[in-house]
């Protein structure tokens, strides 16, 4: 039986701070990996020569600290001072095992100065700040030693980070050919069906990465049943004669597990004002825009039953249509608040508190944020964009996308119709079915060990062009 290896790139490099999107997601898997107790797991993350290294005891120590979240994070610091939180950060930085990546800069930044639209010449000058101590580090740091390298491995089953995947097909490390079996997460297509919600720079990148798994994979995982069949569809499209095994592993409730370990209280608080939720990156996809003109229409039609609009998320890109609403419409920024970098605690405490949730998105791979509502009981609208329904297993209202009147119309309900809300409540929680951390990497384990004994060597198999395997978890 072969080895099965899980790479740690992405949680190492996003570093200390809370996950969100595809870093949640691999962080719960490399969560479960490391309790994992039924069949043997390695660790190794990709340097940046395209090598795998094996992770030795310290690091692995690290590690478990890391993506159990017992590490200091750059949050908080309310009224200390700039060199108090940049000592903090020069901390968190000291002592990791390897760099952190980019977007640890830009968040340690946020930190330092406060500016959660990643702006202004403070926020700048923080980044460069880090960005040189992490130089001065690099250089510092002593040779490693070769602790083995699972990808030149035959016996050896390895999953690949998105992170290790953007590097091995950047180009920069090409010709660099495993002999494990290799096999990757692929949580959407976004990108490629439509380049116009990504910046270009990315949808290249996305079209770059995307090829290099159909020709180097031998399994591809997806996050959904609608990612599968866009997967199948494209690599038939790309190269019939070259078809990787495609499987399905539905996410998991990996934010509810992570603060429930944490002994945090499920009983709703009563906040000083009502809110309703929308978790998710704010940028042009997942149309922001939508709801702030619903809270436009109905503030002067339900006035103080009108519950605040929270925006909880990291800023993305091509917001600018958002910003420009809101400064053409002064009257909703009292009933419309952004909040950016919070724990998973304080996001956990919103949906925990929340009167219903929203999630008016156009596209998504999955939708995570909407099955995190139902993970803790929270009603959510969501549009009619098929992942979503499938995240929520069919139990939440569903709305087209554009259609504003519609939406308007059902959140009026929610905002007026304290019956409708509770019968939703009922729903989830006679109905909903969540998936657990640990059921999702079993699913993994199973894919992974199918692959390893040979069920799915043949990247030509005639059953794999017609159609993508179904494997639920």
């Amino acid at each position: 039986m072969k080895t099965l290896y899980i790479d740690a790139s992405l949680p190492f490099r996003w570093g200390p701070h809370p996950p969100v999107g595809i870093p949640r997601v691999e962080t719960a898997l490399i969560r479960q990996a490391l309790r994992w107790r039924a069949s043997p797991v390695g660790f190794f993350i990709v340097d940046k020569w395209g090598q795998g290294q094996r992770l030795d005891e310290a690091e692995l120590r690290y590690l478990r600290r890391l993506v159990e979240g017992d590490l200091p994070q750059p949050t908080g610091g309310e009224g200390s001072s700039y060199l108090a939180r940049l000592w903090k950060v020069l901390s968190i930085l000291r002592a990791a095992p390897f760099a952190c990546g980019r977007e640890f800069d830009r968040v340690a930044a946020i930190f330092l100065s406060g500016s959660e639209k990643r702006r202004g010449i403070k926020f700048q000058l923080s980044k460069t700040a880090i960005r040189l101590f992490k130089i001065a580090k690099s250089a510092l740091r002593p040779t490693r030693l070769d602790t083995g390298d699972p990808l030149k491995d035959e016996n050896a089953v390895c999953f690949l980070s998105s992170a290790s995947v953007h590097e091995l097909a950047s180009g920069k490390i090409a010709g660099k050919k495993a002999r494990c079996g290799i096999f990757t997460l692929m949580h959407d297509l976004i990108p490629i069906d439509y380049p116009h919600f990504v910046g270009p720079h990315h949808a290249r990148g996305f079209v770059r990465n995307t090829q290099w798994q159909l020709e180097n994979a031998r399994l591809l995982v997806c996050v959904s049943n609608y990612t599968a069949d866009r997967v199948n569809s494209h690599a038939m499209a790309a190269n019939p004669g070259r078809i990787p095994r495609i499987a399905v592993a539905s996410l998991g409730a990996f934010l509810r597990e992570g603060v429930a370990d944490r002994g945090m209280s499920t009983e709703r608080r009563k906040r000083d004002r009502k809110f309703v939720l929308y978790c998710s990156t704010i940028e042009i996809r997942k149309n922001h825009i939508l709801l702030l003109k619903v809270w436009h229409r109905l503030l002067p039609l339900l006035g103080e039953r009108l519950p605040r609009l929270v925006f909880c998320g990291r800023w993305g890109w091509m917001y600018e249509e958002l910003t420009a609403f809101m400064a053409g419409h002064p009257e909703l920024a009292d009933h419309v608040e952004f909040r950016s970098n919070l724990s998973d605690r304080e996001l956990a405490e919103l949906y925990r508190d929340a009167e219903f949730s929203v999630y008016p998105s156009a596209v998504e791979g999955w939708g995570l944020g909407a099955a995190e509502c139902l993970d803790f009981g929270l009603p959510v609208l969501i549009s009619d964009a098929p992942s979503l329904a499938e995240a929520t297993q069919g139990l939440m209202p569903t709305l087209p996308a554009r259609d504003v009147e519609a939406w308007c119309a059902a959140v009026a309900k929610a905002c007026t119709d304290p019956v409708w809300l509770a019968e939703l409540r009922h729903i989830i929680a006679s109905r909903y079915r969540p998936i657990k951390e640990r059921d999702f990497f079993a699913t993994i384990v199973g894919h992974a060990e199918a692959l390893g004994q040979g069920a799915a060597r043949s990247a030509v198999a005639t059953e794999a062009r017609q159609r993508a395997e179904r494997i639920h978890g």
